[in-house]
């Protein structure tokens, strides 16, 4: 997976999403399906998505909850669940996939956002059957599940470096599956419509928090990759602190300023709000540049400064995502 298109891919699916509303308890009032008892273990999830029109049943008044899912069906409901907008959308240019078809809007808009792929015939396969893999890999892509490192899986059917197995690694390490069995994921199974509902749900369900840190941890990584620039980061997930530090250095302060240090480590473009605590600054959507100029002056700090002169500084960033969960990073400078 290659960082750098995920995150042109993250950053338009955050844009996409400001106004999208991720509704993740369930309820049993409103849709009733005649086929789905309690015991089923996606009860809940079934009729969490039902009530919120990301699934439908048939007209008879069942579910069928064993049936296996398309992926023209997998795409509605994928763009049911993340509530895009399908207006304006491009012609995704597959050969089966016929303007005016009822899955025509939600495929082109998944494809927009390289979230669901056709064949290598170049065909999209409308009426094909979801694959598990399949389904690992837009679940990974829609949610942003993307580990920072290697997860080791218990699953003795996946096999390793197969296109699939990041995803799995990935639904994996963020608990949206563990699995048909405690060693087989079955990457070549179909997946059923009430199973599908679940993943969903546990897609949704995975903290902002959790997400983005992962994605801390990969920018900060990127950012160490230039041996040219005195400072280092370093991210503890378990404290909420990216430490920054500053080799000896005649450089001035402002390189905190041109290297856009915060927005380099820190993905702002995940939240629906981000500041600087304290301070009722929207530092999400503003321009990048002017933003850091703001990030700066809160370090108490000229630009003309010795860079040296940061050490011992701190800011502290409030983060609000898309669900109204709320969280801090405090970024502290030390000198090495």
């Amino acid at each position: 997976m290659n960082i750098s298109s995920k995150k042109i891919t993250q950053a338009a699916l955050a844009a996409a999403l400001a106004t999208g509303v991720f509704a993740t308890t369930a309820s049993a009032n409103g849709a009733t399906f005649s086929d789905i008892p309690e015991a089923n273990v996606h009860y809940d999830n079934i009729y969490n998505l039902a009530n919120r029109s990301v699934i439908t049943g048939y007209p008879d008044g069942t579910y069928q909850p064993a049936r296996q899912l398309t992926r023209a069906e997998a795409a509605v409901i994928l763009t049911n669940a993340l509530d895009l907008d399908t207006s304006f959308v491009e012609n995704p240019g597959f050969p089966d996939v016929k303007k005016g078809a009822w899955y025509y809007e939600e495929i082109a808009i998944l494809a927009e956002y390289g979230i669901m792929n056709g064949h290598t015939n170049g065909k999209f396969g409308p009426n094909d059957k979801l694959t598990r893999a399949q389904m690992a890999s837009i679940l990974t892509a829609a949610y942003y599940l993307y580990p920072a490192n290697f997860v080791e899986t218990p699953f003795t059917d996946v096999v390793e470096g197969s296109w699939y197995d990041d995803y799995v690694q990935a639904l994996y390490h963020f608990g949206v599956t563990s699995g048909v069995s405690k060693t087989k994921f079955a990457p070549n199974d179909f997946v059923r419509r009430d199973a599908m509902a679940s993943f969903v749900v546990n897609s949704e369900n995975v903290s902002e928090e959790a997400k983005s840190e992962e994605w801390m941890l990969m920018l900060a990584e990127m950012y160490n990759d230039n041996r040219y620039n005195p400072m280092k980061a370093s991210v503890d997930t378990k404290t909420n602190t990216i430490t920054v530090t500053i080799a000896p250095t005649t450089r001035q302060a402002d390189l905190i300023n041109t290297t856009e240090l915060f927005y380099s480590i820190i993905p702002f473009y995940d939240f629906a709000f981000a500041s600087v605590k304290g301070s009722n600054y929207d530092l999400s959507w503003e321009d990048y540049e002017e933003a850091t100029r703001e990030i700066f002056k809160s370090l108490g700090v000229s630009d003309a400064a010795d860079l040296n002169e940061v050490g011992g500084k701190s800011v502290t960033f409030t983060f609000e995502g898309w669900n109204g969960e709320m969280f801090e990073y405090t970024v502290v400078f030390k000198n090495q």
